[in-house]
């Protein structure tokens, strides 16, 4: 039998010395950050508390979780914002991704690819999806306090050529939260 989702959580956390998740409330998370300005290559999370909602949702403490909070990556995901003010997004529409995702000063994803046309979910509007890399059953802790970010390239799917376009990124998964009734 695998471990869940939490176990892995509380493994790795109790490795790093973070005895005290294992307390905190268990949630789904979602983080995301976008690029309204074509460009060939992001970096999402960098500097994101500088951006404000709807261009991204991790608020002022940026690019690191907070005391006792944390994410283990399931899924990441990419959208195009199609509106430089962020409300109006869709899939990625002939475009793919090249990726990285860096922990602390370690990358963990080198190079990986999520596909225009492959997994979708997250539907934006009820008819767009984004597009998805599934890393449910292997999962990617981002402990508190410790500094992430994804950078990514956009390629045309059909030529392989490099693109410049609007992006956006999402990381899914399960999450802990600080939970004042064992904390005060």
């Amino acid at each position: 039998m695998g471990m869940s989702a939490q176990d892995k959580m509380i493994t790795v956390a109790n490795r790093l010395g973070l005895t005290s998740l294992k307390d905190m409330q268990g949630t789904t998370r979602v983080v995301y950050d976008s690029n309204t300005t074509a460009a060939l290559t992001h970096t999402f999370f960098k500097g994101a508390s500088q951006r404000a909602f709807p261009l991204t949702n991790v608020g002022a403490n940026g690019n690191q979780f907070q005391v006792d909070e944390a994410l283990l990556v399931e899924k990441i995901g990419f959208f195009i914002p199609s509106a430089a003010d962020g409300i109006a997004y869709g899939g990625l529409a002939g475009s793919s991704v090249k990726f990285d995702l860096v922990i602390g000063n370690k990358t963990v994803i080198k190079d990986a690819t999520c596909e225009f046309g492959g997994e979708q979910a997250f539907y934006n509007d009820g008819t767009v999806a984004s597009s998805v890399i599934d890393l449910e059953g292997v999962g990617i802790l981002i402990p508190p306090q410790v500094e992430y970010y994804v950078v990514a390239k956009t390629f045309n799917c059909f030529d392989r050529t490099a693109s410049s376009t609007r992006l956006g990124c999402y990381l899914f998964g399960t999450g802990a939260l600080l939970n004042f009734n064992t904390t005060i």
